[in-house]
């Protein structure tokens, strides 16, 4: 039963919420949140409710399915001809069909729920991808914006660095002018010799 109950849970779109009553009893909201609609089913199923209503996120009524024991109920054998009843091969080939169509009917049921449950964790799988692949998009761009913030900031420190040099010279360079300018500014100055020859020497 749970099977049928989360075939329905399934059909888009999907429910936010399930109210389910039973009797003259209050109904009761189920909130399916980060569960499983096969948990829910479970849940619904050992509730023994008569009512299942799927509500969207503003409580609205998406679809209902009635859960009463004729619903409970598996189809019913047709009735046997009364011509046939005096027949004991009649009856026979009619059981054998009985049974093989009960067991046709339990095989859909089990083979529907296990592919509900294989495109459900299909579903699973393809959005964790998504949301995995969403997050290394997201890493990929803050790291891709970091390096071209680094560069930038690199490119303005070599900017105003060149900017410093032509300006002003570099440290090396005033350090290098001051101390020749110094050693010229200190240098004796050189007498030039006399027209006459040294010490009045030759004079008549």
């Amino acid at each position: 039963m749970s099977s049928r109950i989360r075939g329905f849970l399934l059909v888009h779109p999907k429910p936010h919420s399930v109210r389910v009553s039973r009797g003259g009893g209050d109904p009761e909201v189920i909130a399916i949140g980060k569960q499983s609609f096969a948990r829910v089913a479970e849940t619904i199923d050992a509730l023994d409710v008569d009512l299942v209503q799927c509500l969207d996120k503003d409580g609205n009524i998406l679809r209902a399915m009635g859960l009463g024991a004729a619903d409970e109920r598996r189809s019913d054998a047709p009735a046997l001809p009364a011509g046939l009843h005096a027949d004991p091969q009649a009856l026979m080939v009619t059981h054998f069909a009985n049974l093989l169509h009960r067991a046709y009917e339990h095989s859909t049921e089990i083979a529907f729920s296990k592919l509900v449950e294989l495109v459900d964790r299909i579903g699973d799988r393809a959005e964790a991808i998504e949301k995995r692949l969403e997050r290394t998009e997201t890493q990929y761009r803050q790291t891709v914006e970091q390096q071209i913030a680094d560069a930038y900031e690199r490119a303005e420190e070599e900017a105003a660095r060149r900017k410093e040099e032509s300006s002003g010279g570099g440290f090396v360079e005033q350090m290098a002018g001051a101390f020749l300018s110094g050693q010229m500014n200190g240098a004796p100055a050189v007498k030039s010799p006399s027209s006459n020859g040294s010490n009045g020497k030759g004079q008549a």
